[in-house]
């Protein structure tokens, strides 16, 4: 969670980017919200309850990783936390920013 954060960070004033997280949570939120505000992690995060996100993007375990294009499209996931700082996934995510 703390590069998903540094990439929110950097991402935050721009609109060509936007960093997220999804709960996969069943219960009602509290405690991702919880869990947020204890660590300090300002990135928006969604609430799906119903899976029904998760479903339509195959996430196959807890925590998944998707950058996702401007047509709504994965353009790479992985099981598990990415490294966003990571120079290939940063050369990735310029890539698909620039796509116009």
């Amino acid at each position: 969670m703390p590069s998903v954060q540094k990439a929110h960070n950097e991402s935050e004033n721009t609109r060509d980017l936007v960093v997220m997280t999804v709960s996969l949570d069943g219960g009602d939120g509290a405690a991702v919200k919880k869990f947020l505000d204890e660590h300090k992690y300002t990135m928006p995060s969604a609430h799906d309850k119903g899976m029904a996100f998760g479903r339509a993007i195959n996430a196959r375990g807890v925590p998944m990783t998707y950058i996702i294009d401007r047509n709504q499209n994965i353009a790479a996931s992985g099981l598990g936390p990415l490294a966003l700082e990571r120079a290939d996934v940063k050369k990735l995510i310029q890539t698909l920013v620039a796509k116009k």
